[in-house]
């Protein structure tokens, strides 16, 4: 059982969470998997967690259909994982992206029709600053598990944007508004790479840029979605 109390950390034939033995690739044993806050009821557009099974779409989607097409997120951005994608992101965890990656294709089916991953993308100076993209190191792990090519350089980030935390939704779409910039990507059918989703700013904000570059569809996949 995951225990709150645990220094998460990759340990060889050991679970990532509770250290007892395991022989999973992905790193997390059946049992805390079992316990793992998995996103099982969500929009089918925008992963937001829903309360109703008869429900197929949230209310915003609803109201505002998003430029991507699906995302597909693996857990409710709660404990642990919201442990872990910090660790990832400001204790420079690395070794942890590629168990994420592990789960997220034992989980996830990715269509035929998938031309290639590409991360979202970090303004060089905060990439010099951190020293990774965390989307780019699971894209890159993702890649490795299912054959799928990776383009780092169509999509780019041209200016700075605010930090997301506290800002509302409307705020959100505005501080990511024509954040990005895209080469010419004709008839392809792209799915962004990201760790967490919150209001969708980005997603849509890169989405725009993709699709007016020519792809014909943008469908996202993240660790983690956020119930708010």
């Amino acid at each position: 059982m995951i225990s709150s109390k645990v220094d998460l950390r990759s340990i060889i034939d050991q679970c990532i969470f509770c250290y007892q033995a395991t022989d999973h690739p992905s790193g997390a044993c059946l049992s805390c998997q079992d316990d793992l806050p998995w996103l099982l009821n969500s929009c089918s557009i925008c992963a937001f967690p829903l309360n109703s099974n008869n429900q197929l779409i949230c209310g915003q989607c609803l109201k505002l259909r998003p430029s991507f097409t699906k995302v597909d997120a693996l857990f409710l951005y709660q404990f642990p994982i919201d442990q872990l994608v910090t660790k990832i992101k400001y204790n420079q965890k690395t070794q942890f992206i590629g168990h994420l990656a592990q789960l997220l294709t034992l989980k996830l089916s990715l269509a035929s029709s998938i031309d290639c991953l590409i991360p979202i993308p970090m303004l060089q100076r905060n990439l010099l600053q951190r020293g990774f993209n965390q989307a780019e190191l699971l894209a890159t792990e993702l890649s490795k598990l299912t054959n799928l090519p990776i383009d780092n350089t169509s999509l780019r980030k041209r200016r700075p944007t605010s930090k997301q935390m506290g800002l509302s939704r409307k705020a959100r779409l505005k501080n990511q508004l024509e954040a990005f910039c895209c080469n010419a990507i004709p008839d392809k059918h792209i799915v962004l790479i990201d760790d967490v989703m919150t209001t969708g700013a980005t997603l849509e904000a890169a989405s725009r840029a993709l699709l007016s570059a020519g792809a014909y569809q943008v469908d996202a996949i993240v660790i983690a979605r956020t119930p708010k």
